[in-house]
C-alpha cells in the first residue's frame, strides 16, 4: 500500500524512548504536493474500538505524524467512526480507517487503494471545508455512482 500511494517508507515497528514505549507499526512520509508524515497501525482483530484510535492520536505527539492510518482485518465500531470524524473536525489530524471490506477490494485490484483514499479525502474535505453533513455527501456519492453505472451505455444517433 505504501508504494501504491506514493508514500516513502521510513521505519518499521518503532518502539523506544522516543515513542514513550508506545508502538507504531509503520512510519511513512509523503513529499508529493506537501509534506505529510503517516503513522500506520495494523490490527488483526474482529473489532476496533475508540480506545485504539485515541491511543494512535496520542502517539502523533511523539511521532510527529499528521495522518493516522489504522488497518484492520476486522471492522471498526460505530463509535470508532464517530471518534475519527469528530477528531478530524476539531484538529489538524487526518485519520484513515481501512477495514476488511476495503482490504478485500484492494486484494481484487491493488489500485483500489487510491479510489478508497480519494473517496475518504473528498468526504473529509466536504465536511471540513464546505460544511456539508453526511446525508448530503451520501446523496452526492450515490448520484456519482449512478452516473458511472451509465458510462458508455448511451449511443448518440
Amino acid at each position: 500500500m505504501i508504494r501504491l500511494t506514493s508514500l516513502r517508507f521510513t521505519k518499521w515497528r518503532k518502539r523506544d524512548y522516543e515513542t514513550g514505549q508506545g508502538e507504531v507499526d509503520v512510519l511513512a512520509a509523503s513529499d508529493r504536493f506537501v509534506y505529510h508524515r503517516w503513522q500506520i497501525q495494523c490490527k488483526n482483530t474482529k473489532r476496533v474500538d475508540v480506545e485504539v484510535l485515541a491511543k494512535e492520536v496520542g502517539m502523533t505527539f511523539v511521532t510527529g505524524a499528521d495522518v493516522v492510518m489504522i488497518v484492520t482485518t476486522g471492522e471498526f465500531t460505530r463509535d470508532a467512526f464517530h471518534y475519527a470524524y469528530r477528531m478530524m473536525e476539531v484538529s489538524r489530524y487526518y485519520m484513515v480507517l481501512i477495514q476488511k471490506e476495503d482490504i478485500e477490494s484492494i486484494k481484487r485490484d491493488k489500485t483500489n487503494i487510491i479510489k478508497i483514499l480519494d473517496k475518504r479525502a473528498r468526504r473529509v474535505f466536504a465536511k471540513k471545508e464546505l460544511g456539508m453533513i453526511d446525508e448530503e455527501i451520501d446523496q452526492i456519492e450515490t448520484e456519482e455512482a449512478s452516473l458511472t453505472d451509465f458510462d458508455g451505455e448511451f449511443e448518440e444517433d
